[in-house]
């Protein structure tokens, strides 16, 4: 037994010793940060055809999700896709993701309007999304003009509010201003705070901040 413990222990070591030195030698403020993203979710597209709205966000995060301020070791891929404007139980869907066609239904979503599935991929980028077809309707997806990175809007949230504990990295929707487009919301989330940052993808502004 005490062989067994001992062998266990040194494994143990050795292995936080490797991924020690990967984070130290990671080269972007993403990777430094990977143990701590909760949700990183860079990819974000919509699209509309025949009455139907179409929005596809995808990327990574912990599994099981949970805000609590710490971040879980294993994570998962998903790609979500949320329709709106169609009629039925039920629709069929499919969608080319770097080269591999998913056929997947799309339900009622149990919250909102509309129907939603998730699929447990993660494309490359939004240019390796295509063939989106819903119910028989082919419908073109594509993302928001952007100027920053999530390299970019993670490092200028990180220099403007306390950065501590689990961080959310999201492209999405602009609901801040009138002018539409899209922004990346950063969020660090620790056991007594949470932080947030709203910047402008095309201009790389700062929208919103909060510090709680």
């Amino acid at each position: 037994m005490t062989k067994h413990i001992a062998i266990f222990f040194i494994t143990a070591i050795a292995a936080a010793a490797i991924m020690a030195g990967v984070t130290a030698c990671a080269s972007t403020e993403i990777e430094r940060c990977s143990s701590r993203m909760a949700d990183y979710r860079p990819v974000y597209m919509t699209g509309s055809a025949d009455g139907l709205s179409v929005r596809l966000i995808a990327g990574v995060r912990e599994d099981p999700y949970s805000l609590d301020g710490s971040c879980s070791d294993v994570k998962t891929d998903y790609t979500v896709v949320t329709v709106t404007g169609a009629a039925g139980e039920e629709l069929p869907a499919s969608v080319t993701i770097d080269g591999e066609e998913y056929s997947f239904t799309l339900y009622p979503h149990p919250f909102r309007d509309g129907y939603s599935a998730e699929l447990p991929v993660r494309p490359t980028d939004a240019t390796s999304v295509s063939a989106l077809n819903v119910n028989g309707t082919s419908v073109t997806l594509a993302s928001p003009s952007t100027t920053v990175d999530a390299e970019y809007a993670l490092t200028l949230a990180r220099e403007s509010v306390d950065d501590d504990g689990e961080i959310v990295l999201r492209l999405t929707e602009n609901t801040v201003s009138p002018d539409g487009g899209a922004y990346w919301y950063v969020s660090f989330v620790s056991e007594s705070h949470t932080s947030s940052v709203i910047i402008n993808a095309l201009s790389g502004e700062i929208g919103a901040m909060r510090e709680g």
